[in-house]
């Protein structure tokens, strides 16, 4: 499921890789640009975009049915990071309503309708990627200043038994607005602005290496794991771009998978 995006900001839409076909759902009720979604427990969460700390709700019990608010969080968040730990969706960084970058990470309780904040990231970070493995958080790249001046390489993890977060090996290359995943039991950074390179993170040997390189840059694009290969949508090269791509490890390499109907920049995506 595809989610907002820049100039598509409330357009949702379902890709079934098997037939490469879309399927358009109702409307979220906010604008969906550099917001950031999950999916838990059959509902799937979108929280933030430029302006908003507001958070609603799909029920995909019901996928024709309505979005519905829950929540908000505790600040406003655009370009923000998410992933679920413990069946709550986390969500960290980003920059608020007057452009301050921030380190604050907040937890959504699905079941209280709570957000509540534990430690703050070590680092500022905004379009930056956040994932979840083995009950730990990892976070890696992004920028620290407003006008993205300076982009991150840096990589930080989170234990929620230990409750702080510490530093952890840097990526070879810095990246801002680019996309993560975990894939294989390993965690992989595609693209950010500028470049069209990926590299994987072994979280037993603390060690970056470098994959196949995407066909085209992706800045501001969005990935989830499907059916065993990566699925890397839209961002910008230059223009909005309408593409999706799927890395396949076996092969170590990315193909054209097909395109949208519509370009998508800054949008969420979560598998269902």
């Amino acid at each position: 499921m595809i989610v907002g995006g820049r100039k598509t900001e409330k357009l949702v839409q379902i890709y079934d890789i098997n037939r490469k076909s879309f399927k358009t759902l109702k409307s979220t009720l906010y604008e969906r640009y550099g917001s950031t979604s999950v999916k838990i427990n059959n509902h799937v969460y979108t929280a933030g975009g430029l302006g908003y700390k507001f958070v609603e709700c799909l029920n995909l019990n019901q996928v024709d049915g309505d979005w519905y608010k829950v929540a908000s969080m505790n600040e406003q968040r655009w370009g923000a990071a998410s992933a679920v730990l413990n069946d709550q969706m986390c969500v960290a960084g980003g920059m608020d309503g007057g452009g301050n970058m921030l380190s604050s990470v907040e937890l959504y309780n699905t079941v209280v309708n709570i957000w509540t904040n534990i430690a703050s990231m070590q680092t500022k970070r905004c379009q930056h990627s956040l994932v979840s493995y083995n009950g730990r958080l990892y976070t890696f790249g992004g920028s620290e200043k407003f006008l993205f001046s300076n982009h991150l390489n840096s990589m930080e993890s989170y234990d929620p038994r230990e409750g702080k977060w510490k530093s952890l090996k840097p990526m070879n290359e810095k990246r801002r607005g680019l996309s993560g995943v975990v894939y294989n039991d390993e965690i992989y950074a595609i693209g950010g602005f500028g470049l069209n390179s990926a590299e994987r993170y072994n979280i037993r040997t603390h060690t970056w290496t470098n994959v196949g390189s995407l066909n085209h840059e992706r800045y501001g694009s969005c990935a989830c794991v499907v059916n065993g290969k990566i699925y890397v949508i839209g961002g910008y090269d230059g223009d909005a771009s309408k593409s999706i791509e799927a890395y396949d490890a076996t092969i170590n390499e990315w193909t054209i998978e097909t395109d949208m109907e519509t370009p998508r920049w800054d949008a969420s995506v979560v598998a269902l």
